[in-house]
């Protein structure tokens, strides 16, 4: 099969897995919704620890069938290049997209049973998101989620594809966003195995998909827009790998049969996509597929020929993702190289507790932690360098040996290392020498870029500024724990090498019972954070109905987006599609709606003293003026606007400043509809 045919065959593939966990997600979750379990109560997680027993158990048959009858069929191999799933592995491509997506969502169908809302409800960065979704399940165009007359500046795609969905399925964003958010946490697993089926054993890919969606499920259910990238980051980074190793060979001669752009236009369209997805995430692949290539080029300096394909590669690589990030950043870049006033972003400024300490998934107490302590011994022993020390060399070269999980080649030449080098022993879903070392080589590049990651960001701290390093805690989180599944597999082979014959049905016995249980106590946990989270979705208040029907009777022959609002009611904008004059919040804000200048621009109008010199200073600023302004009564004295004031990067990082207008103000009928809302002003400029 040709390249081209082979890279639209594994497109059509991953789009084959992303539908299957699509529609098993929403039936799940049809099927949650469903069940009449009283709420609160804790029938929820006693239903979910059961069902996640139930796929641990029909995981481990499913695998360990697959394995016995690994030696004479497809049970320890992937399907050769260019084909699909063989009818041996059907079976397991099912339960490689299936499992994964009915685990993530049953685990958060049942925690967020019973509310239409997602993790937080409608609080924090959730309000900023369903606003997105809102806003494109109103129109496709790339506009701001709250301003009118300015550039976006937050990427868009998740949110575009959540709100064109919605508008598909005639559903309100806010309450698609909920559906949208678990059926993607769905997704991320299931194209994680499909990724990972193409480059390590097929059984092997298989837990890996199911670590995926549960890593995704403990450390990023919060941010499924991030995790969707992340699950597909540690596969990006083997395929450089690959891609550098491939370069070499062709260049040197041998391998000439195998073509490099592939590689090169999958990773340039992950990093692409990752650019209209996630600024933050974009930038730290394009970190890592960097120091992929510098590391060889490095290695390779006295081959010119091969340094100048290799960096001719990543610029191919650069410029395809540049092209397709230009879809959605090319207004903001335009906006600014036109000369648009922009204020600095302080959304780097946030410094949680969380992001003040290096993250130690390994320390742990439990099976998660287990896991990823397995994962740093795995790593250390399969890339531990020559010349770094000789007894722990020759410690780690004889530990190596006995598990027999990578051979002892220290020159690092492996152009011929691609597809065929997934192979493993019959039995055992371990990769290839070869391939599992490649494998370290990327998860260990990503775990020390992580820790550098912190390093910097600690050193950015005198500035009064981060990196927003916690956001990396998935990333390795990920990385060690599928380190920990190869180490975990290396360690229970040689187990069971070096026992007794007569002991070795126990040992093996012993193993498979201790990582089913292990399993069990992952797949059940619930963090504290989500607990919190999911409570907070359940408390979440009613939609102001009441204000959103005096808009809409006050504002006749006029739809939504065409109405600018000043509101001390934040929640109208996950419910209506309205623009606003200032965002809920600094942090996403796009800097080209100079936030701190709207503050300014809002209190200036307070000081006004008659309703003409009011209306004259809303029309005349520099900002769109709001067209309706909900305001909070206090007495009979103050109607209040509380706004948001920046305070990052301290712990307290923002505080409510209460803005006061007199009601004089709006007492001419010429210039203002004011009409009075329960304990709210609804006030609409004629």
């Amino acid at each position: 099969m040709s390249a081209a045919r082979l890279l639209a065959w594994r497109a059509g593939e991953l789009l084959a897995g992303l539908v299957v966990a699509a529609l098993v997600g929403a039936s799940t979750l049809t099927a949650i919704d469903a069940l009449s379990l009283p709420d609160p109560s804790w029938l929820p997680e006693a239903l979910g620890a059961t069902v996640a027993a139930g796929l641990v158990v029909v995981t481990g048959w499913h695998l360990l069938r697959r394995g016995r009858r690994g030696a004479g069929g497809h049970g320890g191999r992937v399907a050769g290049p260019g084909t699909g799933p063989g009818t041996g592995e059907r079976g397991l491509w099912i339960l490689g997209t299936a499992g994964p997506a009915f685990l993530a969502s049953s685990h958060l169908g049942l925690l967020l049973n019973g509310t239409p809302h997602y993790l937080f409800g409608l609080g924090g960065d959730q309000l900023n998101r369903v606003a997105y979704v809102t806003r494109f399940a109103d129109s496709p165009a790339l506009n701001d989620p709250f301003y009118a007359d300015a550039a976006p500046f937050y990427p868009p795609q998740w949110f575009w594809v959540g709100g064109r969905l919605a508008a598909l399925a005639g559903v309100e964003g806010w309450e698609f966003y909920k559906p949208y958010a678990i059926i993607t946490m769905a997704i991320a697993g299931a194209i994680a195995f499909v990724a990972w089926r193409w480059l390590v054993p097929t059984r092997l890919a298989v837990l890996f998909g199911l670590v995926t969606a549960v890593v995704g499920g403990h450390t990023n259910a919060y941010e499924p827009y991030s995790w969707i990238l992340i699950c597909l980051l540690p596969q990006v980074v083997v395929a450089t790998f690959l891609l550098c190793a491939r370069a070499a060979a062709r260049s040197r001669g041998a391998g000439a049969g195998r073509p490099t752009w592939p590689l090169v236009v999958t990773i340039g369209v992950y990093l692409g996509w990752a650019a209209l997805g996630y600024t933050l995430i974009a930038g730290f692949a394009a970190l890592l597929v960097a120091l992929v290539v510098v590391v060889h080029t490095w290695r390779y300096r006295a081959e010119r020929g091969l340094v100048a394909a290799l960096l001719v590669r990543l610029v191919a690589a650069a410029g395809i993702s540049a092209l397709l990030a230009s879809v959605f950043w090319h207004r903001f870049l335009l906006a600014v190289l036109g000369g648009a006033e922009t204020e600095p972003s302080v959304a780097n400024d946030f410094a949680p507790e969380i992001g003040s300490h290096w993250p130690l998934p390994m320390f742990e107490v439990s099976a998660a932690g287990l896991l990823c302590l397995i994962g740093v011994v795995w790593l250390v022993v399969t890339v531990w360098p020559g010349g770094a020390g000789r007894l722990a060399d020759r410690g780690a070269a004889s530990l190596s040996a006995r598990i027999d999980s990578v051979e002892d080649d220290h020159d690092h030449n492996h152009g011929d290392d691609d597809e065929e080098a997934t192979l493993s022993r019959p039995g055992w879903p371990l990769p290839s020498p070869a391939r599992a070392l490649v494998l370290a080589q990327a998860l260990g590049l990503m775990t020390l870029t992580v820790f550098g990651w912190y390093a910097l960001s600690g050193l950015r701290a005198v500035t009064g500024s981060t990196l927003l390093p916690f956001r990396m805690i998935p990333v390795i989180t990920l990385a060690l724990a599928l380190a920990g599944v190869v180490g975990s597999l290396a360690l229970a082979r040689w187990a069971v090498a070096t026992s007794p014959a007569r002991s070795r049905g126990r040992v093996a016995a012993a193993a498979v019972v201790v990582a089913a249980l292990a399993a069990i106590q992952m797949m059940q946990h619930v963090s504290q954070e989500d607990s919190d989270f999911a409570a907070a979705a359940r408390e979440a208040p009613a939609p102001p109905t009441e204000v959103l029907a005096a808009i809409d009777e006050m504002t006749p022959g006029r739809e939504p987006s065409d109405l600018v609002v000043l509101t001390s009611v934040p929640t109208v904008y996950a419910y209506r599609p309205f623009f606003t004059f200032q965002a809920p919040t600094q942090a996403y804000a796009t800097p080209a709606g100079r936030y701190t200048e709207r503050t300014d621009e809002i209190r200036r109008w307070a000081t006004t003293t008659s309703p003409g010199d009011l209306a004259d200073a809303v029309s005349s600023g520099p900002f769109r003026g709001p067209d309706v302004m909900v305001l909070e009564r206090e007495g009979s004295r103050n109607w209040v606007l509380p706004v948001m004031v920046n305070r990052m990067p301290l712990a307290r990082n923002n505080s409510r400043e209460k803005i006061r207008f007199h009601p004089e103000l709006f007492a001419d009928p010429e210039l203002f509809d004011v009409r009075e809302v329960g304990s709210r002003m609804v006030i609409v400029r004629r």
